[in-house]
């Protein structure tokens, strides 16, 4: 039959066409599937996959595109009848409807899925974070926990020693914690009042979140030393605490607006967008009558009118890494390692919220 070899693929090729239709016809992709079409052993995809081991980087993105192309998904229920662990994170977080939170949640969910476990979300709503976690970690089902926290130090220490599961702390740095992963909003805050001060803004108005706490006052010293850098007072009547609560951003507008100002940096994407809603109701042209700037660029940053100019952060790496470090944690590959982690920020974006200053 060798007159017919012309027509037939190679064996490797065979079998890769195999586990595409598998995925047609809704038949899941095993780590075999993907050991076959990246021409590699089983063992070496299980390391890449669980992000364990040494293997070289070009048999590393091999593997990884053979596992997108195949749609191979990590199946947590099967791993833990393997092993006898349940494999599932539980994650709190403050906001399930601030855009920090809710593109961390996607990038941890996709990251704990790819290297084989399940996560868990629940929603901190007023200061309940603590008896989530004792509730929920109590159970045999959770070994690990990623905690995003709006509490004062003491009290999210007091959260986590209820809890005798491994924890990554997200979006702050708790004194004393080596396992905590932020993001640089100093620099961005900075970045972007440098931006208003080019733009010939000299009153910038500051739209704060919680002041003493560790973003609050991050982005509160990046507008200060910004503002200080270029010869100009940081007033504190240029400064309205509006936390993360869109409904206490009206009154700071007002605040901002009778202090002057030409310019908002707001701390969060959230509250920036509800000042662009206040100045509208006050008949305000943005940026003719006032600019406004913000940290964070999400969904929500190109549908308000006008688009908003802000500083971009790293929200799906920081919940990609918190849940690399939490297994890591978990299954004790190198528990001493890391300690805390500043993310830098990202590139400033400018959109139409943002134009030079009609002041003299």
């Amino acid at each position: 039959m060798r007159g017919l070899d012309f027509v037939r693929p190679s064996l490797k090729r065979t079998r890769e066409d195999w586990s595409l239709l598998k995925k047609k016809y809704n038949k899941s992709a095993t780590l075999r599937d993907v050991a076959e079409a990246a021409d590699v052993d089983v063992s070496t995809v299980s390391r890449v996959l669980q992000n364990k081991g040494r293997v070289a980087a070009d048999t590393r993105q091999r593997i990884l595109d053979a596992a997108v192309r195949l749609g191979y998904q990590a199946n947590p229920a099967a791993r833990a009848l393997k092993t006898s662990k349940a494999s599932t994170i539980l994650m709190v977080v403050p906001q399930i409807e601030n855009p920090i939170f809710s593109s961390a949640i996607v990038s941890a969910e996709r990251e704990a899925r790819r290297i084989g476990y399940a996560l868990v979300v629940a929603y901190d709503g007023g200061g309940m974070g603590g008896d989530i976690i004792r509730d929920i970690s109590r159970s045999s089902m959770i070994e690990g926990v990623i905690i995003a926290s709006f509490d004062a130090d003491d009290q999210l220490r007091q959260t986590l020693a209820s809890t005798n599961r491994p924890h990554v702390i997200i979006n702050r740095i708790l004194p004393g914690d080596q396992n905590c992963i932020a993001m640089d909003t100093y620099t961005a805050a900075r970045d972007a009042v440098r931006y208003l001060i080019e733009l010939g803004h000299r009153r910038i108005g500051h739209l704060a979140g919680r002041l003493g706490r560790f973003n609050g006052e991050m982005r509160r010293r990046g507008w200060s030393d910004a503002l200080k850098h270029a010869g100009l007072d940081p007033e504190s009547c240029l400064v309205a605490e509006a936390g993360y609560d869109p409904a206490r951003v009206p009154d700071a507008v007002d605040a901002l607006l009778a202090a002057g100002v030409t310019a908002i940096h707001a701390a969060t994407l959230l509250t920036g967008a509800a000042a662009i809603a206040r100045l509208h109701a006050l008949g305000k042209h943005i940026p003719d009558d006032i600019s406004v700037i913000t940290l964070h660029d999400d969904l929500l940053a190109r549908v308000v009118f006008p688009q908003v100019s802000t500083v971009a952060l790293p929200t799906d790496e920081m919940g990609r890494i918190a849940v690399q470090r939490l297994v890591s944690l978990i299954e004790e590959d190198d528990p001493g390692s890391g300690g805390p982690l500043l993310l830098p920020p990202g590139n400033l974006i400018r959109r139409s919220s943002t134009a030079p200053t009609n002041s003299n």
